[in-house]
C-alpha cells in the first residue's frame, strides 16, 4: 500500500516536471523565458511564491499573495554547463521533500538551458542585424562618396542615413580642430537644429587625459548611454539635453578626425550594441572617405601647379629662339649706337688730321677720349657675355664685385656682402654669377631703384644669394604680364635645373627681394 502511494506521488511529480520542462520556450525573449520559468516553478513546487534571479534582473510569481507566508523554501542554482546564471527559489509554509526539491534541480538545470539557448539566439540575430545594418553603413558610404558633391554634402547625407539606421533622432559628427578641442560640424549632421546647436561649446580633447571626449578619440572607447540606465553619466546627457547618446571614434588610419555621435533613439530602450557596431563601421569608413577626397583635392592642386609649370617650361623653350636673337640684336646695337659710332667718329677726325696736315693737342684729346669710351663700352660689353675674371679660381667674387662696380655708373648705390670658398666648380661658378647679374639687371633696367644689396654666402652645401632692391616693386602673381618677366623666369628655371630653389618677394612701392640657392658638387669642394 505504501509502496503505491510512493510511486502515485513519484509519478505526479515526475508529470508535473515533465508538464513544466515542456511548456519552456527558448525561441522567446530571454526576459519572457526567465519569467516563464518562475510561474512554471510556481507549479511544479505547488509553491505560493517563487523568485528567479539573473545578473540582471529578477522575477518572481505568487499563487496568492493575500495568503502568502515565507515559512519553508527550496532553492536550485541555475547552471548551463560551467556558467552560473542565477538561481531560483520558492516558498511555501509545507515543507519541501527530497523528490520535490530533485524536481526543482532538474526544472532549473533546464530553466538555466532554455534561457542560455535564447540569449544565444538572441545573440547571434543581433549579430547578424549588426552585420546587415554595417553593409548598409558601408554602402551608404561609398553611393554617398560618389553622388556627394562635396565633402559637406556627403557628410549630410551620410548623417541621415545613419540616423534612420540606428534610429536617432540626431546625428552629429565633431571635429578635432587644431586648437585640441572638439567642436560640432552643423553641416555634417542630421535632425540637429540652432537651440541643439546653441547647447553645444567646443570641448577640450587632449590625448592621455581623463575627458570622456579625449577617450572616445584617441583610446576609441564606445560610449553608450541611456537614460537612468548610466546614472554616472547623467551629467553628459544633461548638458546636451538628450535621453540617451552613443558616440564613437571619427578616424582614418591612425589619424584622429574626431567623433561621430547619435543622440535621442527613436526606441524605448535607448540605444543598443548593435547601433554602436553601425556608428562605429561609420566613423571609420567615413574617416577614409575624408583622406581620400583630401588626398584627391592634393593631387588636383598638384597637378593645376605642375600644368602651370608645364606651361611656364613651355613657353621657356618657345622663348628661347627669342631670347637669343634679342640678345644679339641687343649685342649688334650696342656695337652699333656706342662702340662703332665712336670708332667712325675717331676714324672722321683722322681723317679731317690728316688732309689738314695738321694736329694739335686738342684733336689728339678728342681722339684719346673716344678711343678710352670705345674701349669702356667694349670691355663692359665682353663682361656681360662672360667675364674674363670668372675662369679663375677666385674669379666668381672678382666677378661679381666688378658687376656691382657698375651700378654706380647708373647711380645706383651698392651694398656687397661675399662669403664663398675659393674652388668652386666651374660650371656652378657661371650659373650662380647669372643669377646675381639677372637680378642686377632687373633692378637696374625696371625697378627704377637707387640702392641695392648683395649678399652671398656659403649654407648647407651651396652658395645663398640674396638681392634686394628699394624700387618700385610689382605684383609677384602678376610678373607674366610685366617688362623683363623672362628673365624673372630663367632666374628660376637656372635655380631649379641646377638642383636648387629660388624666391621672389615683391609688392608695388617696397621693392623686390630675390633669393636662390645653388648646390655645390662635393667632390670640388674644399
Amino acid at each position: 500500500m505504501a509502496t503505491a502511494r510512493f510511486d502515485a506521488a513519484l509519478q505526479d511529480i515526475l508529470d508535473r516536471l515533465h508538464a513544466a520542462t515542456s511548456e519552456l520556450d527558448a525561441s522567446a525573449e530571454p526576459d519572457e523565458v526567465a519569467r516563464q520559468a518562475a510561474n512554471l516553478a510556481l507549479r511544479l513546487t505547488r509553491s505560493s511564491h517563487a523568485e528567479l534571479t539573473l545578473a540582471d534582473g529578477k522575477f518572481s510569481a505568487t499563487a496568492d499573495a493575500g495568503r502568502f507566508l515565507r515559512q519553508n523554501t527550496a532553492t536550485s542554482e541555475l547552471r548551463a554547463g560551467e556558467q552560473k546564471l542565477g538561481t531560483i527559489e520558492v516558498t511555501r509554509s509545507a515543507a519541501y521533500t527530497d523528490r520535490e526539491q530533485l524536481a526543482l534541480a532538474i526544472f532549473a538545470s533546464q530553466a538555466a538551458t532554455a534561457i542560455d539557448s535564447s540569449r544565444r539566439l538572441r545573440s547571434t540575430e543581433r549579430v547578424e542585424r549588426a552585420h546587415e545594418l554595417a553593409v548598409q553603413v558601408l554602402m551608404a558610404v561609398s553611393s554617398h562618396a560618389v553622388t556627394g558633391q562635396n565633402l559637406g554634402d556627403f557628410y549630410q547625407r551620410l548623417a541621415r542615413t545613419v540616423g534612420e539606421l540606428v534610429g536617432a533622432n540626431k546625428v552629429l559628427f565633431w571635429t578635432l580642430r587644431d586648437d585640441s578641442l572638439l567642436a560640432p560640424l552643423p553641416a555634417a549632421s542630421f535632425g540637429v537644429d540652432r537651440a541643439f546647436l546653441s547647447r553645444l561649446e567646443p570641448t577640450p580633447c587632449v590625448p592621455g587625459g581623463d575627458d570622456l571626449a579625449g577617450k572616445v578619440v584617441y583610446e576609441d572607447l564606445i560610449f553608450r548611454a541611456n537614460g537612468a540606465d548610466a546614472p554616472e553619466f547623467g551629467y553628459v546627457l544633461d548638458a546636451l539635453g538628450v535621453t540617451n547618446a552613443i558616440s564613437v571614434p571619427w578616424r582614418a588610419g591612425e589619424e584622429r578626425l574626431g567623433l561621430v555621435a547619435a543622440y535621442d533613439s527613436v526606441r524605448a530602450d535607448g540605444f543598443s550594441r548593435e547601433d554602436t557596431w553601425v556608428l562605429q563601421k561609420a566613423g571609420l569608413a567615413s574617416g577614409l572617405v575624408t583622406r581620400l577626397w583630401h588626398t584627391q583635392e592634393d593631387l588636383r592642386k598638384s597637378l593645376d601647379r605642375l600644368v602651370k609649370v608645364d606651361g611656364a617650361r613651355q613657353m621657356l623653350l618657345k622663348s628661347m629662339t627669342t631670347v637669343v636673337e634679342k640678345e644679339r640684336k641687343r649685342f649688334v646695337g650696342d656695337l652699333h649706337d656706342d662702340a662703332l659710332q665712336k670708332l667712325t667718329a675717331a676714324e672722321l677726325l683722322v681723317a679731317r688730321t690728316a688732309q689738314k696736315n695738321d694736329v694739335d693737342r686738342e684733336t689728339f684729346e678728342t681722339l684719346g677720349n673716344l678711343l678710352e669710351q670705345t674701349e669702356s663700352a667694349l670691355r663692359r660689353l665682353v663682361f656681360e657675355v662672360r667675364p674674363p675674371a670668372l675662369e679663375g679660381p677666385d674669379g666668381l667674387a672678382q666677378s661679381i664685385r666688378d658687376r656691382v662696380n657698375m651700378l654706380a655708373a647708373s647711380g645706383v648705390r651698392h651694398e656687397l656682402e661675399i662669403d664663398l670658398p675659393a674652388d668652386i666648380n666651374p660650371d656652378d661658378r657661371a650659373i650662380i654669377f647669372r643669377e646675381v647679374a639677372e637680378a642686377l639687371g632687373n633692378a637696374e633696367r625696371h625697378a627704377d631703384a637707387s640702392a641695392v644689396k648683395v649678399s652671398l654666402k656659403q649654407v648647407d652645401d651651396g652658395v645663398l644669394g640674396l638681392v634686394e632692391d628699394d624700387g618700385k616693386g610689382f605684383d609677384v602673381a602678376e610678373r607674366s604680364n610685366l617688362p623683363g618677366h623672362l628673365g624673372l623666369l630663367a632666374l628660376r628655371e637656372r635655380a631649379l635645373m641646377a638642383g636648387g630653389r629660388y624666391k621672389i618677394e615683391s609688392k608695388p612701392g617696397a621693392g623686390t627681394r630675390i633669393e636662390f640657392w645653388i648646390p655645390l658638387h662635393r667632390d670640388v669642394m674644399a
